[in-house]
């Protein structure tokens, strides 16, 4: 079995005619966007590979929409409810001033490149 991803519109980051004139390029409607501000946070693809949903979120990123990947499908392997977790604290994280993305503390960003020392 393999892991399905879908991709959630939460809003925009960009000025909404700046989002608008992007999206246009992407061939999203007017009215359809709208629909879309006014709903969000909305599903806007499902039952991806993590790579198509990659690439379609940085596709909506670029446009100026904050959007997030979200696991749905089946998992080939259930951990046993008895094993213990690995919890990583807060401290081991570090968020990337350059494009927000939180991620375990590393000397580069592994989203966009920023580096982060």
């Amino acid at each position: 079995m393999t892991k399905k991803y879908r991709v959630v519109f939460f809003g925009i980051a960009l000025e909404r005619e700046i989002f608008g004139q992007n999206m246009a390029k992407l061939g999203v409607s007017d009215s359809t966007l709208d629909k879309y501000i006014r709903k969000a946070p909305v599903v806007l693809k499902r039952d991806l590979s993590l790579a198509d949903a990659r690439r379609y979120a940085e596709t909506i990123i670029n446009a100026g929409g904050l959007v997030n990947i979200q696991e749905t499908g089946e998992f080939s392997k259930i951990k046993p409810a008895a094993e213990k977790l690995d919890i990583s604290s807060s401290q081991d994280f570090v968020i990337c001033h350059n494009c927000g993305f939180k991620q375990k503390k590393e000397d580069s960003c592994v989203r966009c490149g920023w580096i982060l020392s």
